[in-house]
């Protein structure tokens, strides 16, 4: 489900039948990020890296098919296991949105033995940015959702 609430924030709100702690850590724990955390997919992972603490850093690079390489990374601003996470998301050269840094929040909310996610993407200075990133966030949640149903 999407919730369009200005035309610089992007929310994204999914439920899962799974524990926030459960959700909370595949969004956080390489090994399982590898499993979901991409548009759809056709991409691959060159490398994922987290240091889950506030000024800790992430750093992650897809791979497509055609063997383009995209590469993004930021800092974490609030780390609240298992509720709650908030960091920058800055792409880097030569993605066309490079340099330019938004902010994610995402809030894993106990909902009757599952998890509501609610995923805030802000600060896009373009409405072409901010549908690009609904299109992968989208995706990227789909597969999170058969991730956590396999676990």
């Amino acid at each position: 489900m999407v919730t369009d609430s200005s035309n610089d924030v992007l929310v994204l709100r999914r439920t899962y039948a799974a524990a926030p702690e459960l959700v909370f850590q595949f969004w956080t724990t390489p090994e399982y990020m590898q499993r979901w955390f991409r548009p759809n997919r056709e991409y691959k992972h060159q490398f994922i890296e987290v240091d889950l603490r506030v000024g800790g850093r992430y750093h992650i690079a897809f791979e497509s098919q055609e063997g383009k390489v995209d590469v993004l990374g930021g800092e974490f601003l609030e780390v609240t296991p298992p509720s709650r996470l908030v960091y920058s998301w800055t792409w880097e050269e030569p993605n066309e949105n490079a340099g330019i840094e938004t902010q994610v929040t995402v809030e894993f909310l106990e909902n009757g033995g599952g998890t509501e996610l609610v995923l805030t993407h802000e600060r896009f200075p373009k409405a072409e940015m901010k549908e690009h990133h609904m299109a992968g966030w989208s995706g990227a949640l789909d597969q999170l959702e058969e991730s956590v149903t396999q676990s």
